[in-house]
């Protein structure tokens, strides 16, 4: 594989690293608010926020970091299902099933948010962004172990 793309793999999961530890002070800010019948604004701002990082940094970590590694791997034709597969199959991610479920709350929340459905995704976000947060730490431990980043 190309040393240019290797280099630029590295830079991305490193920018992604920073991206992630903005996620993490979202979600913190989000738990101590917790649930309710009703939010104050700062307090819908809050959950935009995470919201908002929640599904970019899932879109930077299926369409940049997995399909990167695999690009790297010379496998960089695979369908996106297959990859997450695959990685559940070697151990590296712990559920394609659960990685399917971030797909699709990362669709509701970027096509279908409305003021109706507002509260079932703060909840949906506080649920996911751990889990998110321990895929994303297990991947990059992976790639560590296989002497791919640092």
């Amino acid at each position: 594989m190309n040393e240019l793309f290797q280099l630029a793999f590295k830079e991305s999961c490193k920018s992604f690293s920073i991206a992630m530890e903005g996620l993490a002070k979202s979600l913190e800010h989000c738990q101590a608010i917790g649930t309710k019948e009703k939010y104050a604004f700062e307090e819908t701002e809050a959950y935009d926020a995470l919201i908002i990082k929640l599904t970019r940094n899932s879109d930077v970590f299926f369409q940049q970091i997995v399909k990167g590694y695999f690009k790297l791997k010379g496998e960089d034709n695979l369908l996106f299902i297959d990859r997450l597969n695959l990685l559940e199959k070697i151990g590296v991610i712990a559920s394609t099933d659960k990685l399917m479920e971030l797909k699709s709350f990362r669709n509701q929340a970027v096509h279908e948010y409305s003021a109706v459905a507002f509260q079932e995704l703060y909840e949906e976000a506080l649920q996911l962004t751990p889990f998110f947060q321990k895929t994303v730490s297990d991947f990059m431990d992976y790639l560590k172990k296989q002497n791919i980043v640092e």
